[in-house]
């Protein structure tokens, strides 16, 4: 029995450790350190929303109250759901857990029990983190009803997590049992991507929860409210709001049918996946278009970057970690863009949706910096250190890698343009405000281009991380900082443009000259860097180089 207990601890801490040691998240192995990061990460915006709550001299009251315990319910759903949506393909074991573990002599049941109880452990330690503090600090701002707030907050903060965390995983099961592996590889970035979409609308459209007040209509059907009305009911009791009792029921039945249908799928999911990863995905190798080869020939001359260009299409395609740090990027863009040009007003007779002229105006910058930003990221996770061999052996210069990368993004960046134009001309834009969105679309996909990638030198997905490359404030402050004040510049710029076809002129012309600058100092930094980071010394060639 003791034997039992130590195997089964150990696949416990193998599984549980596998959620964080990956090459995407970081390479030297130290697992304490990178949990210890994210889980503040987690915590921070509730911790510090719930002390100045707590410390301020007004307490809300009535509807303002509903609001900030809407605020925490929602905080909760979202975190965990994000976390269930960035650790999808590690829901369950992959290929190389399959591959290693099953010749050994461990029982099916057992290694499902351990990786089900490593998933329940790695959610409940980002369930309790996000929710702790807010918990224990937030109900001290009314000694009164201290116990009572401190219950209500946690059972309805909890209850909304463990909701949101058991429907992902639950959705994921549900598309494991019914497509094949490579039916599933194709939707996975799909369903995530909207996922991602979907979570932004909501937090979005967060001060919705006043419709409450009426009839419930469709607000019925949004789970964050159910919670809600857990969060009033504990709290208030029979004085709570009418629609507390309502939304408490629809909390109840929900969690019961998506814990109901987890424990039903997770089973055959993992079965299936079982046999996909014994007996291998058996794909078709499919050919690309005869018009994609030759327009990637035309607009790709160099054999080095043509190499690079076909290899950071072909990592993508087969790499489920890069496609699901895409798909938060793309649905994270996607989401602000929505937020912005859609609006959307919950009503007790229905949903009414109409567009913002103004927002329409941020979906082009906003869609063009993710993707650009994304990619960036994405090329600079070293899954593939590797691969990178056959690109030094072959002596393709480090030159030709960043162009093909350049190349690769711009690629993506201008046909996310293009599916905007049509988009607009599909709403019925005139034409100089489709001509003045795709000049500045054409215009920030290139400057973006130059500036994430202007100090990038190595083959994509293959740079080594360095110590203290990586810092959390810079991307805090990139994200936070620069995104929203470069988009109300360019937003003001695309209003100012559409007055006169001159002005577009000059803004273009202002871009050209920009690129050409950075082109220059690019290629100087080029030449400085390429002895200094090229290939000699890093393999052993026997003297024959």
């Amino acid at each position: 029995m003791g034997e039992r207990y130590r195997e089964f601890r150990v696949l416990v801490q193998h599984f549980f450790r596998r959620f964080f040691d990956n090459d995407t998240i970081q390479t030297d192995g130290d697992t304490q350190t990178t949990v210890t990061r994210v889980l503040s990460i987690v915590a921070a915006p509730g911790l510090m929303i719930s002390f100045f709550t707590a410390t301020a001299r007004l307490q809300p009251q009535g509807w303002g109250a509903v609001g900030l315990h809407y605020f925490f319910v929602l905080f909760s759903f979202v975190v965990m759901a994000g976390v269930a949506i960035f650790e999808w393909e590690m829901l369950f074991p992959d290929r190389l857990d399959f591959l290693v573990l099953s010749p050994l002599p461990l029982k099916s049941r057992h290694l499902l029990a351990a990786k089900a109880s490593a998933l329940i452990g790695f959610l409940a330690l980002f369930l309790v983190s996000c929710n702790l503090f807010a918990t224990l600090i937030l109900p001290a701002g009314n000694a009164s009803t201290f116990f009572r707030q401190m219950f209500a907050h946690g059972v309805a903060v909890m209850f909304a997590g463990a909701f949101a965390s058991l429907l992902f995983v639950a959705l994921g099961s549900v598309m494991l049992c019914v497509l094949d592996a490579s039916q599933f590889r194709v939707v996975s970035p799909l369903v995530q991507t909207l996922s991602v979409m979907a979570l932004l609308l909501l937090t979005a459209q967060s001060g919705q929860y006043s419709v409450l007040a009426g009839p419930m209509g469709a607000a019925r059907w949004v789970p964050s409210f159910w919670f809600l009305g857990v969060y009033e009911r504990l709290m208030y009791g029979d004085a709570a709001p009418a629609f507390a009792n309502v939304m408490t029921q629809y909390a109840l039945r929900g969690t019961t049918a998506v814990a109901a249908i987890l424990l039903l799928t997770y089973p055959l999911a993992w079965a299936r996946a079982r046999k996909a990863a014994m007996e291998g995905a058996t794909r078709k190798r499919t050919e690309s278009p005869r018009w994609m080869a030759l327009l990637i020939h035309q607009v790709v001359r160099l054999p080095g970057e043509r190499a690079v260009f076909h290899f950071i299409g072909q990592t993508l395609r087969r790499n489920n970690r890069y496609q699901a740090y895409l798909a938060m990027y793309c649905g994270t863009g996607l989401g602000l863009a929505a937020a912005f040009s859609i609006v959307i007003r919950v009503k007790a007779d229905g949903v009414s949706v109409g567009w913002s002229d103004a927002g329409l105006h941020a979906v082009m910058p906003i869609l063009v910096f993710w993707i650009v930003s994304g990619l960036r990221v994405a090329f600079a996770f070293p899954v593939n250190l590797q691969a990178g061999w056959i690109f030094r052996v072959t002596g393709v210069r480090v030159s030709e890698c960043a162009a093909a990368a350049r190349r690769w993004v711009l690629s993506c960046a201008l046909s996310v343009v293009a599916c905007v134009v049509i988009g607009l001309c599909a709403v019925h834009w005139d034409r100089r405000q489709v001509m003045v969105q795709a000049v500045c679309g054409v215009a920030m996909s290139y400057l973006l281009i130059d500036a994430f990638f202007f100090s990038q030198w190595a083959v994509p997905f293959n740079r080594p991380r360095m110590p203290g490359r990586t810092s959390l404030p810079l991307m805090l402050t990139l994200y936070i900082g620069v995104f929203p004040l470069l988009l109300g510049r360019v937003v003001m710029m695309e209003l100012w443009m559409e007055k006169s076809l001159l002005r577009v002129l000059w803004i273009a012309l202002a871009a050209v000259a920009l690129r050409g600058v950075m082109n220059a100092l690019r290629r100087w930094l080029g030449d400085e860097v390429e002895p200094a980071e090229g290939y000699d010394g890093e393999f052993v060639l026997l003297g024959l180089a």
